[in-house]
């Protein structure tokens, strides 16, 4: 298995391909270098997170409805209830009309799990949702590759 710094290289590459620049993003942010001792969010109270586990992306509408894509994980807050999938749990993804809405800021995405929950990762409608989606579809693939995740 990759490195948590090769992994968070990999899916800021994939971001950077598919986001139309300059990215000034109003609810969405990826992080590049950031370490959990410097990051900067006063919205978000970061836990269960793993030793050497990176930030990697994240959209905050406000304390109780975020999602933060890490190295490891996918941590969804909604309405103040936090949830978390693994990558390797996620069998497939529909993320809806992200484009189309105008008087909207975000979106909801759905993964499918491996036991068919449905987890719900909130996009930034507009040039950013590609932010999320790539950090999403490329974190998938990068522990789909090597099922020789361990926790």
């Amino acid at each position: 298995m990759k490195s948590d710094k090769s992994i968070r290289n990999i899916c800021i590459a994939a971001i950077k391909r598919a986001t139309i620049a300059p990215y000034d993003f109003s609810l969405t942010s990826f992080f590049e270098e950031e370490l959990w001792d410097r990051f900067d969010n006063d919205v978000v109270n970061v836990r269960n997170v793993a030793e050497g586990e990176l930030p990697v992306s994240m959209v905050v509408i406000d304390a109780d409805n975020y999602t933060l894509i890490t190295t490891r994980q996918i941590i969804t807050c909604q309405n103040g209830s936090i949830a978390l999938a693994k990558p390797n749990d996620i069998i497939s993804w529909q993320w809806n009309d992200f484009k189309g809405y105008i008087d909207r800021s975000y979106t909801c995405g759905r993964l499918t799990l491996t036991d068919n929950q449905i987890f719900e990762v909130f996009i930034e409608t507009g040039r950013a949702s590609m932010a999320m989606i790539y950090a999403i579809r490329t974190l998938v693939g990068q522990y789909h590759k090597s099922k020789s995740y361990q926790n």
